[in-house]
C-alpha cells in the first residue's frame, strides 16, 4: 500500500510520495514512486497500488519511455497522458507475448471469480428466504451470473483505438488457455456448453469493454501531473491500469483535475486517504458512515417508541414503521447530506483552499509531505499494519522552473557518484 497526495494551486503542483511498498510476507521501505515523465518539460508521474505492472518495475517502464520521447513535448497535459498510453500498445519488448498471455489469463481468473461471488451472493440470498438450493439451482445461479457480467461488458460499447477483430484476435489468441482456466474455476459446475461459450467470452469483451473492473489482483495505478506547453494552470489525471492483451492496453481514466479560476486551488490523496480526507472535512470516513448507520437505527426506535406511546398494537406497529421508515430514512438523510456537506465546505475545506491557493512553492511542498506524514503517523501509533512509511519523496513542478525534486532519496551517494547527475541530460539518438 502507498500513501500519496497532490497539492496544486493556480502556480505550482506538488506531488509527495512515501516509500514504503509490500510483499506477500514483508513491508520494504524504499521505493521510488514518482518521477519525471520528461526531462525537459513540467510533467511528472507517481505511481500507486503496486510497483510493478506485468511484472515490469514502473521505475522502468516510465525510463523507458522517457529515453523514446527524447525532448518532445505538448499543447496540453492531456496529450502527454495520451502519448504515455500509446506507448504500451503495438510491439513492446518490455511487454512480450508470453507477458501478455499471462496478463489476459490473470484477468480472466479475476472475472470468474467475480461470477462465483455474485453466484453465491444468489444462493445467500435462497437460503435466507428458507430455501435448500438444489444442485441443478446452483448451475441456473451460476449461468444467470455468467449472463448478466457478459451483458454488463458488452453494454457499454467497444472503446476507442482497438483495431476491427480484436475481440475474436484475443479469442483466437488466448483461448485454450483460458479453457483450462474455466476448468479449473468452474470444475465442480455442470455448466451448458453455451454457459462455457459465454465465459470465454466474457474476457474479450471485457477487455474490448469502456467499462472496468476495479477490483483486480493485477491492479496498478499512476498519476500523470504537470503542464502541457499551453496549459496555464497545473493539471493532473489519474489511471488505472489492468493488463495488456494482443498489443493493447486495458486502462481507465478515473479522473481529471485542474486548477481554474474557479477552482483555484486542489488537494487529492491516492491509495490510502482517510487521513487526508479527515484532515481536510473535519470528520474520518469511518466515523461518517457509523454515523450513518447509528441514524438509521435510531430512527427506527423512536418509530416503534412512537407506536407504543399510541398504544397501538404489535402489527399496527410494524405497518406504521414499515410504512414511514423509508419516507423519513430518505429525507432524514438527504438533510443530512446537503447540511453536512455545506458545513464541511464552509468551516473545513473553503479555508484550506483559501490558504492554499496562496502558498509559494516550498510551502506546497511542506504541505504535501506534512499531509503525507499524517497518514505514516497514525500507522505507527496505531495497531494497524504499517503499510505506509520510510522516507518522504517530494517534488514541485511548475511552468518556469519545470520538475524540481524538493526532497528525493537514493540507493547511492550522489556525491561519490557525479557521473549519475552528469548522464542525466546526455543526449540520446532520440533526441536528435
Amino acid at each position: 500500500m502507498t500513501a500519496e497526495i497532490a497539492v496544486m494551486n493556480e502556480e505550482a503542483i506538488a506531488l509527495a510520495a512515501d516509500s514504503a511498498v509490500s510483499s506477500s510476507s514483508k513491508i520494504f521501505t524504499s521505493a521510488n514512486k514518482i518521477f519525471a515523465l520528461s526531462k525537459y518539460h513540467p510533467v511528472g508521474v507517481m505511481v500507486f497500488a503496486r510497483a510493478q505492472f506485468l511484472n515490469v518495475p514502473w521505475e522502468t517502464i516510465i525510463k523507458q519511455y522517457r529515453r523514446q520521447l527524447g525532448v518532445k513535448s505538448f499543447s496540453t497535459l492531456e496529450e502527454h497522458a495520451e502519448d504515455f498510453l500509446k506507448f504500451f500498445n503495438g510491439k513492446n519488448a518490455l511487454f512480450p507475448p508470453d507477458a501478455q498471455e499471462r496478463s489476459a489469463l490473470m484477468i480472466a481468473y479475476d472475472l470468474f471469480q467475480l461470477v462465483l461471488a455474485e453466484t453465491a451472493e444468489k444462493v445467500a440470498r435462497q437460503k435466507a428466504e428458507g430455501n435448500t438450493p438444489s444442485d441443478a439451482m446452483l448451475v441456473k445461479a451460476t449461468e444467470e451470473s455468467i449472463g448478466e457480467q457478459l451483458a454488463r461488458w458488452t453494454a457499454g460499447g467497444q472503446r476507442e483505438g482497438l483495431p476491427k477483430g480484436y475481440r475474436a484476435q484475443v479469442d483466437k489468441r488466448y483461448g485454450p488457455k483460458i479453457d483450462e482456466t474455466i476448468a479449473t474455476v468452474f470444475s465442480e459446475a455442470k455448466l451448458s456448453k453455451g454457459a462455457l461459450g459465454e465465459l470465454r467470452q466474457l474476457v474479450s469483451a471485457y477487455l474490448a469493454s469502456e467499462d472496468y473492473y476495479w477490483l483486480n489482483l493485477s491492479q496498478s495505478g499512476i498519476v500523470i501531473a504537470g503542464f502541457g506547453s499551453e496549459d496555464v494552470f497545473p493539471r493532473l489525471a489519474r489511471f488505472y491500469f489492468h493488463g495488456i492483451a494482443s498489443n493493447r492496453l486495458k486502462s481507465v481514466e478515473i479522473e481529471t483535475l485542474k486548477v481554474s479560476h474557479e477552482m483555484p486551488a486542489v488537494i487529492s490523496p491516492f491509495a490510502q486517504d482517510e487521513e487526508v480526507v479527515t484532515f481536510m472535512e473535519g470528520i474520518s470516513p469511518a466515523l461518517r458512515g457509523y454515523l450513518d448507520s447509528w441514524i438509521t437505527r435510531k430512527l427506527l426506535e423512536v418509530l416503534s417508541e412512537a407506536g407504543e406511546h399510541l398504544k397501538l398494537s404489535e402489527a399496527k406497529t410494524a405497518e406504521m414503521v414499515k410504512a414511514m421508515s423509508g419516507r423519513c430514512l430518505e429525507a432524514v438523510r438527504k438533510d443530512l447530506e446537503e447540511d453536512l456537506a455545506a458545513f464541511k465546505w464552509e468551516t473545513s475545506i473553503d479555508p484550506i483552499i483559501d490558504v492554499v491557493r496562496m502558498l509559494p512553492k516550498d510551502e506546497l511542498a511542506a504541505m504535501a509531505e506534512s499531509l503525507v506524514n499524517l497518514t505514516s503517523f497514525k500507522r505507527r501509533v496505531t495497531t494497524e499494519r504499517e503499510t505506509v512509511g520510510g522516507p518522504i519523496d517530494v517534488a514541485v513542478i511548475s511552468r518556469g522552473d519545470g520538475f524540481i525534486w524538493i526532497k528525493r532519496k537514493h540507493y547511492f551517494s550522489p556525491e561519490l557518484n557525479p557521473q549519475f547527475a552528469a548522464n542525466y541530460y546526455r543526449k540520446t539518438e532520440s533526441d536528435d
